[in-house]
């Protein structure tokens, strides 16, 4: 595996998903997140709202580099591709959205409607992040892997 190439593509496909997800929950889901929160009795300042972006930044690097990642050692059994991308997608999508939403669910924070609609937006910036960052990511030019 290319470190350096799982490293660059997980920055591009972290900064996909973190756009993707500003639309996601700012603007599709804004209004039940809204009302979450007023049920919830939270508030937040402007001030608190900026510096909790730091926090979503970062988780949505990690789920890129985590998606490139897959991508990488998927792909000598799946092939280079945008298929293969796709299944890595897939998988961090199920690990970082609908499966600790299901945990979440006993809680009651939210409904069952609100953790479908929260997985069914979230799976495209994640696929499409998977995909940018699959794009960049090539094995090592000589083609051997260091031996571990």
């Amino acid at each position: 595996m290319n470190i350096q190439r799982i490293a660059l593509g997980g920055l591009v496909a972290g900064i996909v998903c973190f756009i993707g997800d500003g639309v996601v929950h700012g603007v599709l889901l804004q209004s039940r997140w809204q009302e979450i929160a007023a049920n919830l009795n939270i508030t937040s300042t402007d001030a608190e709202r900026q510096a909790s972006m730091g926090w979503f930044l970062v988780y949505d690097l990690i789920k890129g580099l985590g998606a490139v990642a897959v991508y990488a050692m998927i792909r000598p059994r799946f092939g280079a591709g945008v298929r293969t991308a796709v299944i890595a997608g897939l998988v961090t999508w199920a690990l970082c959205i609908p499966l600790p939403l299901g945990g979440l669910l006993p809680m009651h924070f939210f409904g069952r409607k609100f953790a479908l609609l929260w997985s069914i937006y979230g799976a495209f910036p994640v696929l499409l992040g998977a995909i940018a960052g699959a794009a960049l990511y090539k094995e090592s030019a000589s083609g051997l892997s260091p031996q571990a």
